[in-house]
């Protein structure tokens, strides 16, 4: 199965993507259009405008596919709750399962459909342009969630202030490592004293463990995972490899030469503001391409930034590409059309546009680089269809991307999903149902300990031993254990 969005011979062309035929559709319209109900999310307005934009969709759709959409809109703070309710009756026939249950849950209990028959009859341009992606919606054999088009491939990165750069000759592709940022740090603390180098994020947040396929526990909590440097199977104590302990040298080291924020346990600023204040150097964090996330956030910070990579490479985990998945509900009457109509989100540029963005020269205009932007009088609060939830859908890779975003914005999404290196459990989900409690235990260990050993403010030898000890007390050999013999039996299967 192809990975790569790949052009393709004898295919139509689509604002930059070359589609199959048989994609395409003939043109033909229906005589009677098959009715769907898909929910959207409300964020920053009411879409006081959404019949305008769902008659717009509908205008394509009953005659391309022969489906008509109806928009059901919910507010953000209700979404879950009346999500899970509309699953019971199917009274939706589509719907992207973000901020809601694991997807895996769903599975389990039997509320939402197996995807794969649909997909090998009405979602071919969605296999097209996914490839091996793909496979991170397939649990216990059979696909049940498709991720949205995103950039799923991270790395360690740092963005730093350009200005400070220039004037102390730091150039940003000479740094690739921890040691070339260390003498960086060093550098800069010398020529601007007054300045922090590293903020940390809310309460001592600062950096989670580097180079680990999480496999379903993520963030600070990775209890069991893989080495991805060594393309293995081998789940691991996170916490007791050599690759950890190093990061904690790093952080140390750093701590004890006051490189970071003052206090930075009772952060209650995020990194970035202490950059975009002019009070920290830089800040780290990870992306698929630190150049780029240096351009998107100047813009929200209002100066000049450069990003350098940590890491010469970008994995990309079931993990990071499985975070939105749009499922079809197993009660829903109307699943071969639900999938159609899926099917032209992933494909149909007109279509994507619309759904991500509103209608030309009512929500939006074009500007003359290729980006977009408010009509004249309105910004994200006060527009009638929410253009801010554009990563909602599930391609807005071919659409025009928002100014301030470069306009080369999502090619360089679509560029290192490409180049990326799959972990070698890419379409492997974690089942946490027999070691909730444990999880639940560990977590609260590492919530307890992490940020202060990370950052060096304590004995961190003692207090990394009374960490490990703590960890295998609250049952972190059991998730482990657990973890590897899920791990073992898809790679049997596969």
């Amino acid at each position: 199965m192809k990975r790569k969005f790949k052009k393709m011979a004898g295919a139509a062309v689509v604002t930059g993507m070359l589609l199959p035929a048989a994609v395409c559709g003939s043109g033909a319209k229906a005589a009677e259009a098959e009715k769907i109900v898909v929910p959207y999310m409300l964020t920053m307005n009411a879409a006081e405008e959404k019949d305008m934009v769902q008659e717009a969709i509908n205008q394509i759709t009953e005659e391309k596919i022969g489906v008509e959409v109806e928009l059901l809109c919910i507010d953000f703070a209700s979404w879950s709750d009346q999500l899970n309710l509309l699953l019971t009756d199917g009274s939706v026939d589509l719907f992207n399962c973000c901020f809601m249950s694991p997807v895996s849950t769903y599975v389990d209990s039997g509320a939402i459909a197996s995807l794969d028959e649909l997909l090998d009859t009405y979602g071919t341009g969605i296999k097209e342009c996914l490839g091996e992606y793909l496979e991170s919606g397939r649990f216990d054999g059979n696909i049940y969630g498709v991720p949205k088009v995103d950039a799923y491939s991270n790395r360690p990165c740092v963005v730093m202030d350009a200005e400070i750069c220039d004037e102390l000759g730091i150039v940003p592709d000479d740094i690739h490592n921890f040691d070339d940022l260390t003498e960086v740090a060093h550098k800069v603390k010398e020529a601007h004293p007054e300045l922090a180098i590293f903020p940390t994020g809310t309460n001592g947040d600062f950096l989670g463990p580097i180079g680990f396929d999480p496999l379903g526990t993520a963030g600070n909590n990775i209890f069991g995972g893989l080495i991805l440097a060594d393309n293995n199977l081998e789940v691991v104590n996170v916490f007791e490899t050599q690759q950890f302990e190093k990061m904690l040298e790093y952080t140390n080291t750093w701590m004890k030469e006051g490189l970071f924020v003052n206090d930075p346990m009772n952060s209650q600023d995020g990194a970035v503001a202490y950059v975009s204040n002019r009070q920290a150097f830089c800040y780290l964090g990870g992306g698929f391409d630190p150049a780029v996330a240096a351009e998107v956030q100047q813009n929200n910070c209002g100066m000049r930034l450069y990003g350098s990579e940590l890491a010469d490479v970008n994995y990309a985990t079931t993990d990071s590409v499985s975070g939105m998945m749009w499922c079809i509900p197993a009660l829903s009457e109307h699943q071969e059309a639900a999938m159609k109509f899926l099917n032209e989100l992933y494909v149909n540029a007109d279509l994507a546009n619309l759904v991500c963005s509103g209608i030309e020269g009512v929500h939006y205009v074009k500007n003359e680089d290729g980006t977009i932007d408010f009509a004249e009088g309105l910004d994200a609060f006060n527009t009638g269809w929410p253009s801010g939830m554009g990563t909602f859908w599930p391609n807005i890779t071919i659409t025009m991307p928002w100014a301030p975003n470069p306009p080369a914005y999502y090619q360089s999404w679509i560029d290192s999903n490409e180049k990326a290196t799959l972990s070698p459990a890419m379409g492997f989900t974690f089942n946490p149902a027999n070691v909730t409690d444990e999880i639940a235990a560990c977590t609260n260990v590492v919530s307890q300990y992490y940020n202060t050993i990370v950052l060096g403010l304590d004995d961190t030898e003692s207090l990394l031993e009374q960490f490990r000890e703590e960890l295998h007390d609250a049952g972190i050999d059991a998730i482990i254990e657990e973890k590897q013999a899920q791990l073992d039996a898809w790679a049997a299967e596969k």
